[in-house]
């Protein structure tokens, strides 16, 4: 669930070993298709190695059609670890974890594992570049074709469930984050909306971002997180020098010369900031960035005083480490809420 990492490292095996949960063994959904209030693992038809958790709500009607959130774990992590981040104390009863929330709400949620490397660390290819100016994980290194993946996944999920195909959703943590500007730019035919946690762009840092329509988009990063600056460049963790990194602002706003994504959706560029309520005495504070005229919803939560964490989530690892989560809101619930505004044209 952490930033990118590929390293044999003892420290970043610790870390890895720290996020990474149990690896639940596929089976074909088609044959065992989940009923209500059910969690299965699925496998993806021809990607071996790379099945998917399914989780649908306890009032799921197959009769009926529901909005699907496919959630993204972070470089190192897993499709068991993904949920868990979201939880405050990793405690997944807690109410505002992402499979919480999207349960209440009435939506199915999936959580599909990257590409694992010689060590079993996952990574998405989010996009980056071989020569180091831009850190690239071990997916992107090998050239994973992701968005494939995605395709593959997204039929497979659609055949064994009752999906709303106009009500398709991403959100990821880093890597995951990452990788869900990706599959903005790249599948916009399938996603309603993007939901990214600390991470940027990389994809359009390395290549041309070009979305067939526009995309709502909610991003949502730590200013003090020392993995994946907010202001680009190298990111560290654990002491461990990881690569660099594209800013947060500029994948969001940009220029003329290379847009962000209140350009791409038609925004007016002159950002509007405002505070989000400040509801727990824990050194952080977050402001809302929002853009008039949009053609699709635009808006960044930046987080004063947090790290490389998932707001009203786990603190997985020492401050010290990654830096603070924030308890002044949910980004679960954040999330849930953005997306249940956003359909597909």
């Amino acid at each position: 669930m952490l930033h990118p990492v590929v390293s044999s490292t003892p420290a970043l095996l610790a870390l890895a070993l720290t996020l990474t949960g149990c690896q639940g063994r596929g089976v074909d959904c088609h044959r065992r298709p989940p009923t209500a209030g059910d969690e299965a693992v699925c496998r993806v038809p021809a990607w071996r190695d790379r099945d998917y958790i399914l989780r649908l709500p306890a009032s799921y009607d197959p009769g009926q059609r529901y909005p699907l959130i496919v959630a993204l774990h972070g470089g190192g992590g897993d499709k068991e670890g993904a949920n868990p981040l979201t939880c405050e104390d990793g405690d997944e009863a807690s109410p505002h974890c992402l499979s919480q929330v999207a349960e209440r709400e009435g939506y199915i949620i999936a959580y599909p594992d990257g590409t694992a490397n010689s060590l079993g660390f996952r990574t998405w290819n989010q996009g980056g570049t071989a020569d180091g100016a831009l850190q690239c994980p071990y997916a992107c290194e090998q050239g994973i074709d992701d968005i494939a993946y995605f395709k593959a996944l997204l039929d497979d999920i659609e055949a064994v469930a009752s999906v709303d195909p106009r009500r398709i959703y991403a959100t990821g943590f880093s890597n995951g984050g990452g990788m869900s500007h990706r599959l903005a730019c790249e599948l916009s035919d399938r996603l309603a909306a993007v939901a990214p946690v600390s991470g940027a762009n990389q994809f359009a840092g390395a290549a041309d971002c070009a979305p067939a329509r526009p995309v709502p988009i909610l991003a949502i990063h730590g200013r003090d997180d020392p993995c994946w600056p907010y202001d680009g460049g190298e990111g560290t963790c654990l002491s461990v020098q990881e690569g660099n990194y594209v800013a947060v602002e500029p994948s969001m706003i940009g220029s003329a010369d290379a847009p962000g994504w209140a350009l791409r959706n038609g925004c007016d560029p002159a950002p509007i900031v405002a505070p989000i309520a400040d509801n727990a005495d824990d050194g952080t504070s977050a402001t809302l960035t929002s853009f008039a005229g949009c053609t699709a919803g635009t808006a960044l939560i930046a987080v004063d005083g947090a790290g490389h964490t998932w707001p009203g989530g786990d603190q997985y690892l020492a401050v010290d480490k990654i830096g603070a989560v924030s308890r002044d809101f949910s980004a679960s619930e954040q999330i849930v809420a953005f997306f249940t505004d956003q359909t597909l044209p």
